[in-house]
């Protein structure tokens, strides 16, 4: 059930690798669920309409025994970068709000 869009972030570890891995599938299915940002290995940011809940139960029918699955909303929660592309942090000011202020480090 869609409804306010939020931002999610989705991580997950996969035991199974190759070809038919849940990793593949995976990744388009958490593509297919809203605007997206993959900053990591197995760690995507969705701005979606879907509920944590929801997004849970499509990706974990995926997975294999073993494997694990975290959906936590991020949406208006704090965050801090450091090393992203600037389209990276673009995407993050535009999807995830409660950016923390940048913090100066002064030279001693």
């Amino acid at each position: 059930m869609m409804d306010s869009v939020g931002t999610l972030l989705i991580c997950y570890s996969v035991t199974r690798v190759g070809m038919d891995a849940p990793g593949a599938g995976l990744a388009r299915m958490i593509s297919s669920l809203g605007r997206w940002w993959h900053p990591a290995e197995n760690v995507w940011l969705v701005a979606t309409g879907y509920h944590l809940d929801e997004v849970r139960d499509i990706l974990a029918s995926q997975l294999d025994p073993g494997d694990q699955l975290l959906v936590l909303d991020v949406s208006g929660q704090p965050w801090a970068c450091s090393g992203v592309y600037p389209e990276a942090e673009a995407w993050m000011l535009d999807h995830v709000r409660g950016h923390a202020e940048p913090r100066h480090m002064s030279a001693e």
